[in-house]
């Protein structure tokens, strides 16, 4: 059995959580001072809830440390670990921005380090996470990382750390993206007459309809919105207007560049 411990447990790691707990080959504790009482509710027992580092009498006997807390607070999290010498441990990060050199300089002795940057559809076990790993660590925990993660979506391992920030800003921050259209959609959906409910089903089947098209089909992106686009009709009516003077691939170029730069300065803190 392996015994995991999640430091955090705020969006990303309940997301997380609320799958792992169910595996019978996963023994997991957490450490959540801010959310404690809820979690101690949620999770009635089915697994160790901790409030601080001082109650953890045992922390040797983890094989698998996971830091899901903001980059803010990394510093001082991190060292609280600095006492472990077994590079047996494995030390898994889906902090923004920290990089690999961050947790080797504060852990001060050698470990196995995996970066992931999974995304919220991990809620719903349709996430998508990127890793990376140090050289220390074996292929038993690469493999034991990838089954992990692939207990919320899928998995991508990455040959460079550098990537890490552009996945950051493509998936990890991807869904926010996705969210603000639909958000914009309804809005005018509603604006035009519909109903609140209508505008809703009409759109977010729309978006689920579209992205199944796009995977189980053979036909690119570009590809299917010129089938749909046909000249003359509605859609290219639309389409127009997103593509004058490329204002929209403009837009969404700019926003990618704020968030990966973003994780890039968060990353140097």
């Amino acid at each position: 059995m392996n015994k995991i411990l999640l430091v955090g447990c705020g969006h990303m790691g309940s997301a997380l959580l609320n799958s792992w707990f169910k595996k019978k080959e996963l023994q997991i504790s957490v450490i959540e001072p801010n959310n404690y009482n809820n979690l101690k509710k949620k999770y009635n027992n089915k697994i160790f809830i901790y409030k601080s580092f001082q109650e953890i009498k045992t922390i040797k006997n983890f094989n698998t440390i996971i830091f899901a807390i903001k980059p803010q607070i990394a510093k001082e999290v991190v060292s609280q670990f600095n006492f472990l010498s077994s590079n047996k441990t494995l030390f898994i990060t889906i902090i923004a921005g920290k990089k690999i050199n961050f947790f080797e300089k504060y852990l001060n002795y050698p470990h196995q380090i995996i970066r992931a940057m999974p995304n919220m559809p991990a809620l719903v076990k349709k996430g998508m996470t990127c890793c990376v790993s140090n050289k220390m660590t074996t292929l038993k925990n690469k493999n034991f990382a990838r089954n992990l993660f692939e207990c919320v979506g899928k998995v991508i391992w990455l040959k460079k750390e550098s990537d890490i920030n552009k996945v950051t800003a493509i998936s990890g921050s991807g869904p926010a993206y996705y969210f603000l259209f639909i958000e914009h959609l309804i809005s005018k959906a509603v604006l035009l007459g519909l109903k609140p409910s209508v505008a809703k089903e009409l759109i977010y089947q729309t978006g689920i309809g579209s992205l199944e098209l796009l995977t189980k089909n053979h036909t690119s992106a570009n590809e299917l919105r010129k089938i749909i686009a046909v000249k003359g009709g509605t859609t290219e009516a639309a389409i127009n207007v997103f593509e004058k003077n490329s204002k929209l691939k403009k837009i969404i170029g700019q926003a990618i560049e704020a968030a990966y730069y973003k994780a890039i300065k968060l990353g140097n803190k």
